[in-house]
């Protein structure tokens, strides 16, 4: 029998890969198998890992918005405020300035004397998957009972910075649509803010 490419001369066919260096099906198989698994736990880590970075970019986001409304009050020598509202489970905030020389109020934001130069934002837009919301739950980040309240500036739901500098304290909290929670929280005299991240294991606000 004529001897040739892949045909011995005893007559048998050969493959062009060994034994040695072939694959079974069976290993495919096992292999496939092992990338499903992996997957299937790669993708839930990848979701929270998401939502963790949109939680704190909406956080970020607001108290870059707080700074500049105290710089727009230094610069402008009146008082610019952020004011939060609420139409059913949404919340939004506008920037209005004060227009009469006491201070940005509802009254006067009715009124029209108190302009608003911006706004109205929603966060649900600003950062899909975030909302101003609360568990209520969950304790203040200063040890005060849980409450249902998202936006705790006052009776009035407004953050007002002066032309000196100070501020209205209290506490905006974020919320994710997996649960992951964020604080931002303002103090009166130093206008300080902070962004405070709530851990379940720890049950309690930390620095984030």
């Amino acid at each position: 029998m004529r001897c040739g490419r892949g045909r011995p001369c005893d007559g048998r066919q050969t493959s062009f890969v060994s034994g040695e260096a072939g694959v079974t099906f069976v290993e495919v198989v096992m292999v496939l198998a092992i990338l499903v698994m992996v997957a299937s736990l790669v993708v839930p880590a990848t979701g929270e890992v998401i939502d963790a970075s949109r939680a704190r970019q909406a956080a970020g986001l607001l108290a870059s918005r707080f700074r500049l409304a105290r710089l727009q009050a230094a610069a402008t020598t009146r008082s610019v405020a952020l004011v939060f509202d609420q139409t059913g489970a949404n919340w939004t905030f506008r920037v209005c300035a004060d227009g009469n020389g006491n201070g940005v109020r509802r009254a006067d934001l009715t009124a029209g004397t108190d302009p608003c130069t911006e706004g109205p934002y929603d966060v649900a837009q600003m950062v899909p998957g975030m909302t101003i919301g609360v568990d209520p739950r969950l304790p203040g980040p200063a040890g005060e009972p849980g409450s249902g309240d998202p936006v705790r500036f006052g009776t009035s739901d407004i953050l007002s910075f002066s032309s000196a500098g100070t501020c209205t304290a209290g506490t905006l909290f974020l919320q994710s649509t997996n649960g992951t929670q964020y604080a931002v929280r303002i103090s009166n005299v130093t206008a300080r803010t902070r962004i405070l991240r709530y851990e379940a294991g720890l049950r309690q606000w930390v620095q984030a």
